[in-house]
């Protein structure tokens, strides 16, 4: 099972991100904001490394290099309970293609 993954906040003043596949380099970025739409929300109170409430964007997954991986700071890991709610909104998400969708599935749950 890989629903040990992380939120990484990059070194510089930027976005967070939720590591879908470290291997891959795979992440879908996190706004303090509902700003773009379809996201899921990540409540702090279940996400206690979370200074508030956020939202993973469900747009498109995002490709880090190695090198702003190992400048990013490891912030926390998300539960397997919200690993799979994550799960459940990427699949009802009509912005990411199956073959993503597949993908998410596969390195969170499997």
């Amino acid at each position: 099972m890989s629903y040990e993954f992380s939120t990484y906040i990059p070194a510089r003043e930027s976005p967070s991100f939720t590591c879908i596949s470290e291997r891959r380099q795979l992440f879908l970025r996190i706004n303090s904001q509902s700003i773009f739409k379809p996201n899921h929300l990540l409540v702090k109170a279940r996400n206690l490394y979370l200074a508030h409430d956020s939202y993973v964007e469900l747009q498109q997954l995002v490709r880090h290099m190695s090198e702003e991986m190992r400048e990013a700071e490891l912030v926390g890991r998300l539960s397997l309970a919200e690993a799979r709610a994550l799960v459940d909104a990427v699949q009802a998400a009509e912005t990411l293609p199956m073959e993503h969708k597949r993908l998410i599935a596969e390195c969170l749950l499997e």
